[in-house]
């Protein structure tokens, strides 16, 4: 009883709804609640209880935390309680815990236990999900429509012959787990005249050894699946010569149906073995005529421009009317911590730039990907990049935080500048929803870019507000897993491909099916077209 009052304790049952459990336990004569609390540690005493019977500590509630695990339908969510005993004097002194605290604790080991089931309930759960069949996007009618064009397990090319794969894979100039695609660009008649029918193109690029063709075009073998072709043919992506395409990370397809392709130069900088590393080609770009697959032109990049020995030459927008290409560098070491580099075919130069907001910087940004966090492993610079339909704003982020950059171009392509009046035209533009790998920007000047921490599209129109109302175009925890590179075919949609990029440089990359494709092609409905639409350039000899 409460000193003084002669009140009993009389106690009712605990409650329990649905698959919540709420033990509450109220004396109805002197309406003294126990609480409910979600602390991992018993509590004794706290100052009052709220009506509901959650915990209160002076004058703020605490809310029950509940855990989901959410799929389509697939829903598991758990509440679970520890009870403790509190009440309160008149003259709000606490009152120690009554002589039915063991009864109460031995209540709360019991929804603890009842907690951990539930745990492990939501742990098979995800390992169910994670095995599921994933040819569903969330049913949301404001998402865009998604068409996956191509998928694949593993990356496989298109041999010769069986002997010629035979041949590969044992001197292993063929590794299939060390091929990935990342690369993407569409090219048909409302891309560029020259493109009478609709190809594919994508990268494989050389990160690690046997990596059989860099840079192929998509298309069907005789047994009707989807493989890599080399393009333009097998010895042009020949590793041996440095004066064939070495590592093709991205590239780009102007009007007049030119590739432009950035060639890395530098290979196999993420083998596990660094004697693998390679630096013996210098990074070059090789412009080559899609209609014939003829290189045009070639212009290798100096060294002060893109470090021999640490560049990484990444993805490239291309501003038609200057004929300039625009690249990303997401450097790996020393001698190149993130830049901006910049090609001029006209003139056959190139420039450099780097300040704070093309290098890698920690603000505090948590990146967790399907659950695990990758925040100690990405510290990565500046690697998507957009260009503005008019050519005069480059926008570029990091992949290693949510942070977005704008920089104006004529100042940037401007040689004379130096790079203290470059980074005074660098604005930072705010911080996106989620880390990103590649970015595009369509013809109507909304820039578009994936979330590698939501399996998500996003969209976000610098005309009509700040970056905070960034819109998602649609969303799926797999076929959305690591959007990394973006293509227009001028059809209305932007394509990109997905590649799960987290697990193929960090482990636990499925290769034997059971986890579904590890690698799409997938188009989404946008309603416009490429940034370059809007007007091309004349044809550069």
């Amino acid at each position: 009883s409460r000193s003084g009052s002669g009140c009993a304790r009389s106690l009712a049952p605990p409650q329990v709804w649905g698959s919540s459990v709420h033990a509450i336990r109220i004396c109805p004569i002197c309406s003294i609640r126990p609480c409910v609390a979600m602390d991992s540690e018993p509590q004794t005493s706290y100052q009052a209880c709220n009506p509901l019977g959650l915990l209160s500590h002076e004058g703020g509630s605490r809310r029950a935390r509940r855990g989901a695990v959410a799929v389509g339908t697939l829903v598991a969510t758990a509440t679970v309680g520890a009870i403790v005993w509190a009440s309160s004097t008149t003259s709000g002194e606490t009152v120690p815990a009554s002589p039915q605290a063991a009864s109460l604790e031995s209540e709360n080991a019991r929804l603890r236990a009842q907690l951990g089931k539930l745990k492990e309930e939501n742990h098979d759960l995800e390992e169910q999900i994670a095995k599921m069949p994933h040819a569903t996007t969330l049913a949301t009618e404001d998402f865009a429509d998604m068409t996956v064009v191509g998928e694949w397990v593993t990356v496989e090319y298109d041999w010769e012959s069986t002997e010629q794969r035979e041949k590969a894979v044992a001197d292993k100039s063929f590794i299939v787990e060390n091929n990935a695609i990342t690369g993407l660009k569409v090219c048909g008649p409302k891309v560029a005249a020259k493109c009478t029918e609709q190809r594919i193109f994508a990268t494989v690029p050389r990160w690690r050894t046997g990596v059989w063709s860099t840079l192929n075009e998509v298309v069907t073998n005789s047994t009707g699946h989807q493989v890599l072709r080399p393009w333009p043919s097998l010895e042009e992506n020949d590793p041996k010569d440095c004066s064939k395409m070495q590592y093709v990370q991205s590239m780009e397809i102007d009007s007049q149906g030119v590739m432009w392709v950035v060639d890395v130069g530098r290979k196999y900088f993420a083998s596990a073995d660094p004697a693998d590393v390679d630096n013996t080609c210098p990074p070059k770009m090789v412009l080559i005529d899609v209609s014939t697959g003829k290189v045009v032109d070639t212009y290798v990049f100096p060294n002060e421009v893109a470090p021999y020995t640490g560049s990484f030459l990444n993805d490239i927008v291309i501003d038609e009317a200057n004929q300039v290409g625009y690249i990303s560098s997401t450097g790996n070491n020393v001698t190149d911590l993130g830049s901006l580099v910049v090609y001029d075919r006209r003139n056959k130069g190139s420039r450099r730039f780097q300040d704070r907001s093309t290098q890698y910087n920690d603000i505090g940004d948590r990146i967790i990907i399907h659950g695990e966090d990758y925040t100690d492993k990405l510290h990565m610079p500046s690697d998507g990049i957009a260009l503005s339909p008019d050519g005069s704003k480059l926008y570029y982020s990091p992949i290693g935080n949510f942070d977005l950059f704008s920089v104006d171009t004529s100042v940037l392509r401007d040689a004379s500048k130096s790079d203290k009046e470059v980074a005074a035209a660098v604005r930072h533009i705010g911080q996106k929803r989620s880390n990103s790998d590649g970015m595009t920007m369509g013809s109507n000047g909304v820039l578009y870019f994936g979330g590698l921490t939501t399996n998500s599209l996003y969209s976000w129109d610098p005309a009509a507000g700040p970056l905070s109302s960034t819109k998602t175009v649609v969303q799926d925890d797999y076929r959305l897993w690591w959007i990394d590179t973006f293509a227009w075919a001028n059809d209305g949609s932007v394509w990109v491909t997905t590649n799960r990029l987290n697990k193929y440089f960090f482990g636990g990359m499925d290769f034997s099916g059971a986890s579904g494709p590890n690698f799409r092609i997938v188009r989404i409905e946008v309603g416009t077209d490429s940034y370059m639409s809007q007007g091309g350039a004349e044809e550069v000899a």
